[in-house]
């Protein structure tokens, strides 16, 4: 009697723990750093020209919030699918992924370096953009040089100091538009 009870407290328990196991899931893992507390208005907001930042001191956006963290001069935000937004200040936005809905426009940042398929990307001005990738759709204010690499992307702002483009079926529009180099097919660079 002793025996049986034995063995089917040994089966419950290794029920219990075959449940415990955590669901496989199509989302990417996220790794959320908490930022610094604030303790002076001077340490919270860097400084859109500082060198130092860290490429691996990232943070991506936060899961479930939609708001991106700035650490260490950089925002990082990765992933799939997402709606995020930031409004802070930051020296670096790093932007990889798909189908990523990108909302910066309040933000106050020196450089942003866009990876990835089907972007939309809200900014106001920015020193510089990095676009790599297809079909990314970015909406700026002030672009001060701007470089796209891929297809079938598409840039409008009120103003972009320089523009590079290499790929094909991109289209930069700009009410003002710097010096241009390009390579690639069926490219519409201009004004209007």
């Amino acid at each position: 009697m002793r025996t049986s009870a034995a063995v089917v407290g040994a089966i419950a328990l290794v029920a219990m723990l075959a449940s415990c196991t955590p669901a496989s899931s199509d989302q990417p893992d996220r790794i959320v750093r908490p930022t610094a507390p604030r303790t002076s208005p001077a340490a919270s907001a860097p400084s859109a020209t500082t060198s130092d930042a860290s490429p691996d001191a990232t943070s991506p956006a936060s899961p479930g919030t939609g708001e991106a963290v700035c650490v260490d001069g950089v925002v990082a935000i990765r992933g799939n699918d997402l709606d995020v937004s930031f409004a802070g200040e930051c020296d670096l936005v790093r932007i990889e992924g798909a189908s990523l809905d990108v909302d910066l426009e309040r933000a106050r940042i020196g450089r942003v370096v866009a990876s990835g398929d089907g972007l939309e990307i809200d900014l106001g001005s920015v020193d510089s953009l990095e676009v790599t990738g297809q079909s990314a759709d970015v909406d700026a204010v002030v672009v001060g040089a701007l470089a796209v690499a891929g297809d079938r992307n598409a840039v409008e702002a009120d103003e972009i100091g320089t523009v590079s483009v290499s790929g094909n079926d991109n289209r930069v529009s700009a009410d003002r538009l710097g010096a241009v180099t390009q390579s690639g097919d069926r490219n519409a660079i201009g004004t209007g």
